[in-house]
């Protein structure tokens, strides 16, 4: 598959190049800088990319990208969302240029492009109940307002996914392919944090759920390149489970 990765210079992204790589894909890198790319990976694996400059706030540009390239799919790595709710970053403006420069390429030709997105675990939803984990604990809530975003497009207009990792760690600098990682692949699923511990302490008034998210939310630890090892995978196939949806994940060996 030929996929254009947006952040390809950021922690998530540098081990997304290699990941994709090894999974066979061709790799459209979108960048604000060439140099800096390049100054960060190995030669023998630069050169196997498709290296652009363009922004991310800037829809156009990145329609033009996966036009002008013939990429089918489109995976988003850049922009941090802010910490606190009264925090302001740039990761909103960046998403909604993605979702609109996908969808107009899709529109041109008649066929929605598969994109992933990267969020948070907040953005999950607290298993058997009509909430997100960040209603209960409201930090990085950026992810959510992208996931509504996502959720309020008309069908087939984007086929697109959002992956909802914990704390990311990363296992290494070394950005070689083939991947080599001593971690396991990630267990994950649709919506909700996969093998959830639940408890009766979440039905306590106001302090319940709170309790039983923080008692959960150290296990969902994960590494970078597992991460990217997992969007890689997914984009073997454009007939993904988890088109449509946010998707949870953890390292079920640990």
């Amino acid at each position: 598959m030929k996929v254009l990765l947006i952040g390809a210079t950021g922690n998530v992204g540098l081990r997304l190049v290699s990941a994709l790589l090894t999974h066979g894909h061709n790799v459209v890198a979108h960048v604000r800088s060439v140099q800096k790319l390049e100054s960060l990976l190995p030669e023998s694996v630069y050169r196997q990319l498709s290296v652009i400059e363009g922004s991310a706030f800037d829809a156009n540009s990145i329609k033009i990208a996966i036009l002008d390239n013939n990429c089918d799919a489109v995976v988003n790595s850049a922009g941090l969302a802010a910490v606190t709710p009264w925090g302001k970053s740039d990761l909103p403006r960046i998403v909604a240029a993605v979702v609109e420069g996908a969808r107009q390429a899709g529109a041109e030709r008649k066929k929605p492009l598969r994109v992933w997105f990267l969020g948070g675990m907040g953005a999950l939803q607290f298993p058997e109940a009509n909430s997100l984990l960040s209603d209960h604990v409201p930090i990085l809530l950026d992810h959510c307002r992208n996931l509504a975003l996502l959720k309020s497009l008309p069908p087939n207009t984007l086929d697109w996914s959002m992956l909802c990792p914990s704390n990311m760690d990363p296992e290494s600098s070394d950005f070689s392919v083939p991947t080599k990682s001593s971690h396991a692949k990630l267990t994950s699923s649709a919506q909700t944090p996969p093998l959830w511990k639940d408890s009766w302490l979440k039905h306590i008034p106001l302090i319940g759920k709170i309790i039983v998210i923080v008692m959960n939310i150290t296990r969902y630890g994960t590494t970078l390149e597992q991460n990217a090892d997992f969007i890689a995978t997914d984009l073997e196939t454009l007939d993904s489970p988890y088109i449509g949806t946010q998707v949870g994940i953890i390292d079920a060996s640990k």
